[in-house]
Order: C-alpha cells, then sequence, then structure tokens
C-alpha cells in the first residue's frame, strides 16, 4: 500500500525516475531501505542523486570528516517498492 503516491501515475514517475539513476543507485537504496541507513565515508554520486530525486537524506555524522549517514525517505521506500512489484510482474 503506498501513503505517498496519490496516483498510479505519480508512482509509475518515481519509478522511472529511479531506474534511470542506474542499477548501484537502487542498490544503495534498496540497502538504506533495508537496514533504514547506512553510514559512508562519502556521499557517492548515486547517493547524492538519490537525495537530488527525493529518496534519500543524507546528513553529516561529524563536523571533523566527511562521514555521511544516508536514511531513506518515505517517498524513495514506495518507490522501490513500486520498482520490485514491477519488475516481480
Amino acid at each position: 500500500m503506498n501513503y505517498w503516491f496519490e496516483t498510479p501515475e505519480e508512482l509509475q514517475a518515481a519509478v522511472e525516475t529511479l531506474r534511470g539513476l542506474g542499477t548501484h543507485a537502487q542498490k544503495l537504496l534498496a540497502e538504506c531501505v533495508e537496514h533504514q541507513g547506512v553510514n559512508r565515508t562519502k556521499a557517492s554520486k548515486s547517493a547524492l542523486a538519490l537525495e537530488d530525486a527525493g529518496f534519500c537524506f543524507i546528513d553529516e555524522l561529524s563536523i571533523f570528516d566527511a562521514s555521511v549517514r544516508i536514511r531513506p525517505s518515505l517517498y524513495g521506500e514506495e518507490a522501490l517498492e513500486g520498482l520490485e512489484n514491477i519488475s516481480c510482474a
């Protein structure tokens, strides 16, 4: 059940955007959803692209280094679920 998207077309648009970001970004988002966030030494291009699209949040862990925490947004979780459902159909 989707809570973020009001129409199937909105979900489809988000799925297409996620598909367009590539498999590395999709795997990173899946890992973030599975663990409700992951820590990295720095934000990758895929992580930044996911954040720009609204699929995740990137938070700095420390002001002394570039470590970041990447957390999925509800939008990202539901887009990933939609992608998986479409791939399985």
